[in-house]
């Protein structure tokens, strides 16, 4: 049988001798330079100034101002008040009068402040006047005062006037204010002015003659 030479150095030996070597070439490769870092740019310094923070009791009081007082409106004026429209007056009282007794009547015509008699009867007319253009309804009042009187007597004394009505009469409502007597009833019918007297007649002027040529 041939002779086999044994080796010298077992199997571990050669794996440490492996790994000697391996790292005396490591160490003998030269370092590589440090990475050159760039100098890095100073921060620039704050300019801001941190001031302690102040108590409440050094903190200066805030200005109060106080409420202005409240100004009062001047009291508005009041509107004027609108003059009613007046009553126009007129000098004649119209009137109509009835005798109960015969049933005769008659219209007749009585002039401010002239009595005129009917029959027993005398009137006086003392205002006479149509209702304002503002009024409701169209109308004519009259203040008159009638007065019983009858006619005297031959050779006998006028017996003295009794009074039987005073006060506004209403041609719209002869039943509001009427005249009570037991003979005769007597009611307004208009009021109106006095008739015009008739102007004189005045000739006219000659027309001027033409100009000579």
């Amino acid at each position: 049988m041939p002779f086999r030479r044994k080796p010298i150095f077992p199997a571990a030996g050669f794996a440490l001798l492996t790994g000697l070597a391996s790292a005396t070439l490591v160490a003998a490769q030269p370092a590589a330079p440090p990475l050159a870092v760039p100098p890095q740019e100073a921060a620039p310094k704050s300019t801001e100034v941190t001031m302690p923070p102040a108590s409440a009791a050094t903190l200066p009081a805030p200005d109060t101002v106080a409420p202005a007082a409240p100004v009062a409106a001047a009291p508005a004026a009041p509107p004027k008040p609108v003059a009613p429209a007046r009553r126009a007056r007129y000098d004649v009282a119209v009137i109509e009068a009835l005798d109960k007794v015969t049933a005769e009547s008659l219209r007749f015509e009585a002039a401010v402040g002239r009595p005129v008699r009917y029959k027993s009867l005398v009137f006086t007319v003392k205002a006479c006047e149509r209702s304002a253009p503002d009024e409701a309804v169209d109308d004519s009042i009259a203040y008159l005062t009638i007065d019983s009187q009858p006619r005297p007597e031959p050779g006998m004394p006028a017996l003295a006037p009794r009074q039987a009505f005073k006060g506004w009469m209403y041609a719209s409502s002869p039943g509001l204010h009427p005249l009570e007597h037991p003979v005769y009833d007597a009611w307004l019918i208009t009021c109106r002015a006095a008739a015009p007297v008739n102007p004189s007649v005045v000739s006219p002027a000659p027309a001027p003659a033409p100009p000579a040529r």
